[in-house]
């Protein structure tokens, strides 16, 4: 049960008191602007429907605090509500200073919290009343001329009609009585190493923002028990499955008769709050330290004539028996083969034929066609180019 409270604000801070008595022939101790706050919001009527801080909704003093009662209600339901019907029939465009204003608005939203217990008479029918007197009524045909008159430029006589955006209720719950288990069960979660909270802690946290940006894919508020991510990171941490029921998941049986956790509609509405907490939470672990990443081998040098080519190839010429000959690794003619990419390409692709391939192992094995080539080399030519 949340408790029920209304504050009422004299919005002439004073001036009713002193001036309503020679201006309208019946003394007036306040004309009030009226919000009600449970659930740790303020909820009134200024440019629309509206939420604020208790007690600091409007720009002026407190001047009154009534206690309503409690009520069953949750804060999803009277947002709900709030949505659904009183902000179609609380508009800036409906409202109107002697007849549908701000009072009226804090009434509507009492009623539905303590089923059908309003704000007292005197609060709502403040106007009604206070021009009840000759003088009052003179002054009320006055008051429903001038907001005629400026609701036909598009503006109205709604004291507050700027204290803020209009407003749409809050799609994100504020945090109840649930976020003290909530915080007990993430103590319990703190008893593990830093990294199986971790882990637990993310795996939560992706778990609950799904809901929370899809409140109504079924998909998501239902997960099996036996799902092996869930078993390793929540399930075997301490304290993981005390965290998702605090945050409202419960055992249930899907259709399969598999057995899985389920968040209902109400939980899943709860979910931002959850979110704030657990972000919170993973915040404040160390941050991970980044395993070393590991040595990169040195390049083993080909064996063989001239002991390979120097500063490395790529790709090498592993199919080449024993490497380069002495004298062609060094030759000016090689290494410019080696800097120009196009060249090595093609040599790559040589060393992918086995055809072309059976026919340099066979020259390479020719004493007298590897003397022929090491001279022509050594000479930087190949074939008549030279340098």
């Amino acid at each position: 049960m949340a408790k029920v409270t209304a504050y009422v604000y004299d919005i002439t801070q004073g001036m009713a008191a002193q001036m309503s008595l020679p201006l309208i022939g019946k003394k007036i101790d306040i004309v009030p602007h009226t919000g009600i706050a449970v659930f740790g919001k303020e909820y009134f009527f200024g440019g629309g429907p509206q939420t604020g801080i208790p007690g600091q909704s409007v720009p002026v003093p407190v001047a009154q605090v009534l206690e309503l009662g409690q009520t069953s209600k949750t804060c999803e339901e009277l947002e709900t509500y709030i949505r659904n019907v009183l902000s179609l029939e609380h508009t800036e465009q409906k409202y109107d200073l002697l007849k549908h204003n701000c009072n009226h608005y804090a009434d509507d939203v009492a009623k539905f919290l303590l089923d059908g217990r309003g704000l007292p008479s005197s609060i709502v029918n403040i106007a009604e009343e206070a021009l009840s007197t000759p003088q009052g009524q003179s002054l009320k045909v006055m008051i429903e001329n001038m907001e005629r008159s400026m609701r036909s430029g598009g503006t109205s006589m709604n004291p507050f009609g700027s204290a803020a955006a209009p407003a749409p209720v809050s799609s994100a719950p504020p945090v109840d009585e649930s976020s003290g288990e909530l915080k007990v069960a993430l103590a319990e979660l703190a008893k593990n190493e830093t990294e199986v909270r971790r882990t637990a802690l993310q795996m939560l946290l992706k778990m609950t923002k799904n809901v929370e940006e899809n409140p109504s894919e079924t998909k998501f508020r239902r997960i099996k028990m036996a799902n092996p991510a869930f078993q390793k990171k929540v399930e075997g941490a301490t304290g993981g499955v005390d965290v998702m029921m605090a945050a409202g998941w419960l055992p249930d049986t899907n259709e399969e008769g598999e057995d899985c956790w389920l968040l209902n509609d109400s939980s899943a509405m709860k979910q931002a709050s959850v979110r704030k907490i657990l972000d919170d939470e993973l915040k404040k672990l160390p941050t991970p330290v980044a395993p070393t990443p590991a040595p990169v081998a040195a390049p083993v040098a080909s064996s063989g004539y001239g002991g390979g080519l120097p500063g490395g190839l790529p790709g090498g010429f592993p199919n080449l028996p024993g490497g380069l000959p002495a004298g062609m690794a060094n030759n000016p003619m090689m290494q410019q083969m080696m800097n120009n990419p196009a060249m090595m390409q093609q040599a790559q692709q040589m060393m992918q034929d086995p055809q072309a391939m059976a026919q340099v192992q066979q020259m390479m094995q020719n004493p007298q066609a590897m003397a022929q080539l090491q001279q022509m080399m050594g000479n930087g030519g190949l074939g008549g180019f030279g340098r």
